[in-house]
């Protein structure tokens, strides 16, 4: 007889904290190796007996479980036919509680047609408040550098998620060339938020791919909306958004409307959710043309990220060579002169390679000095090792 029946929906951080501690748990992952060993054992008695060895033994008892846990990623170790059955599958064993972390809609459907008492529970994402306004109009210049008129504009598109007056998320498009702190704002704002970003790559996916991606294949598949399921963060970036073929956007219709994703294994929850999606087009209208009307004027605002002008480049420059020296130890900074690394990349002031090309760039540059130093060292020490004594 089951005594508590508990779906999760969030990640395996909070799903952990609600199952029970005095509990013996069994996994739905060590439930269905067992089955398959007591199937081929099963098996194995039959044959034997044909074969006119002795009778099988009689039936085992059946298994206690007395709490049975699936996370999410677990439900790829059952085959399709168990989550079709899935009550049929559990009911070999004398199972107690039932703890299932994202459950498939096949699996829920099945509770549900037996109108079984279940308890739902789901992850309580931090959202955008005043708070977190205040701080971005605070910050923002710092630390995204040479968009000033990039703040206004967002403090103004995210206004009506940090006020709770409606349930849908707030999607913004960026726009504009690389490296000019679209993937960073975003990534900017799931700190705001202290959560971890959940970032997804368009450009990584081929079409099939992508086609089973989004809209769900075998349930033993990756997919976006057990992705969403799964999220630690409120903020999703939807990066190189404009990569796959237009074909693909209807699947993003309703999530943008409602902040509700649905395959056809998966149903994900992303309302007051803040989604960002990055492009590389030149203007707004160019992304209109584009993506297509129907998914342009679901996005709440659409915001211009501009080239970086040289000065900008210049102030990045430093602050990226501040960092990595500040991140140094101290007898590893005495071998580092800010003023001349800084002078020896001044040519990737080109417009070209954007803040991110600049990073790599100071990255290896002080790599660089430092290996000078460090093979210095290293030489000077062997040639220590042969030297005459007295």
């Amino acid at each position: 007889m089951t005594q508590k029946i508990v779906f999760y929906y969030g990640p395996k951080s909070g799903f952990r904290r609600h199952l029970p501690k005095r509990l013996p748990i069994t996994t739905i992952s060590e439930l269905a190796i067992y089955s398959d060993r007591k199937m081929r054992e099963h098996t194995f008695k039959i044959q034997s007996a044909r074969r006119g060895a002795e009778n099988p033994e009689k039936e085992a008892e059946r298994l206690q479980v007395p709490c049975l846990v699936a996370f999410s990623e677990q439900y790829a170790s059952i085959s399709e036919s168990a989550i079709n059955s899935f009550l049929s599958f559990i009911g070999q064993f004398d199972v107690g509680s039932i703890y299932l972390q994202n459950p498939p809609m096949h699996v829920v459907s099945q509770f549900e047609s037996l109108h079984s008492r279940v308890k739902t529970i789901r992850y309580d994402y931090r959202t955008l408040d005043f708070d977190c306004l205040r701080r971005i109009n605070r910050e923002y210049d710092g630390v995204i550098i040479g968009q000033p008129e990039v703040k206004e504009k967002l403090l103004k598109a995210l206004y009506p998620l940090a006020s709770g007056s409606s349930e849908k998320p707030a999607v913004l498009l960026f726009y504009g060339p690389t490296g000019v702190g679209k993937s960073e704002t975003a990534k900017y704002l799931s700190d705001v938020m202290g959560q971890t970003l959940l970032r997804r790559q368009f450009s990584m996916f081929h079409s099939n791919e992508f086609s089973s991606y989004l809209f769900g294949g075998r349930h033993t598949g990756n997919c976006l909306a057990k992705d969403l399921m799964e999220r630690e963060s409120n903020v999703i970036l939807f990066d190189e958004f404009d990569k796959p073929n237009p074909v693909f956007h209807s699947a993003f219709y309703q999530v943008f409307d409602e902040g509700i994703y649905e395959d056809r294994n998966y149903r994900a929850d992303a309302r007051r959710a803040l989604i960002i999606c990055t492009s590389n087009y030149a203007s707004a209208e160019e992304a209109r043309e584009r993506l297509g009307a129907p998914i342009f004027a679901r996005f709440d605002s659409v915001i211009e990220f501009k080239p970086l002008s040289e000065e900008t480049q210049r102030e990045i420059l430093r602050k990226r060579i501040r960092e990595a020296t500040a991140a140094l130890s101290e007898e590893e900074r005495k071998h580092v002169d800010e003023e001349s690394v800084a002078a020896s990349l001044a040519w990737t002031l080109d417009g070209e390679n954007g803040a991110r090309g600049i990073e790599h760039a100071v990255k290896d540059k002080i790599s660089e000095e430092l290996l000078k130093w460090a093979l210095a060292g290293i030489i000077w020490e062997m040639s220590g090792d042969f030297a005459p004594e007295g």
